[in-house]
């Protein structure tokens, strides 16, 4: 089991989605919290430690770039994934305003992709090691679409 031991907090405010990508983490040996939104993530982070933040882009309250340059700002060693299923944000991957997100996994994505983005994450592997993953998920998002 790749995750075994290994903390992730899953920040979604759509049910459905969040306890699918929680069931897919658990089954892959993940201990997985959740949160709904932003503020109710920032609640869980400062209760323990991640090894890493999957969170999502679109939420209420605070969205997910709000929420990754906090992270950045208070628990620095923690890697945080953003997903989106907005086209114009997975284009900046590498720019100034993600460079703080540890990967970009497009929605909707591949179970294999955001497995794959988490177990690096989690290892403590640098970002350039994930960001194939983001830009291949990038180009068959934007095939599908």
């Amino acid at each position: 089991m790749d995750g075994y031991g290994k903390r992730v907090l899953v920040v979604e405010d759509d049910d459905d989605v969040r306890m699918i990508i929680c069931l897919m983490l658990s089954e892959a040996g993940y201990n997985v919290y959740e949160s709904c939104d932003g503020l109710e993530a920032l609640a869980e982070l400062k209760k323990r430690r991640y090894d890493a933040v999957l969170t999502d882009y679109h939420m209420p309250k605070m969205d997910g770039l709000e929420l990754l340059d906090l992270v950045q700002a208070m628990w620095p060693e923690t890697p945080v994934i953003l997903a989106s299923s907005d086209v114009f944000l997975t284009d900046q991957v590498g720019n100034g305003l993600l460079a703080p997100a540890y990967a970009v996994i497009p929605k909707p994505f591949e179970s294999s992709n955001l497995l794959h983005a988490i177990r690096c994450a989690t290892r403590g592997l640098t970002k350039s090691v994930t960001t194939p993953v983001a830009v291949q998920a990038a180009a068959h998002y934007q095939a599908v679409a």
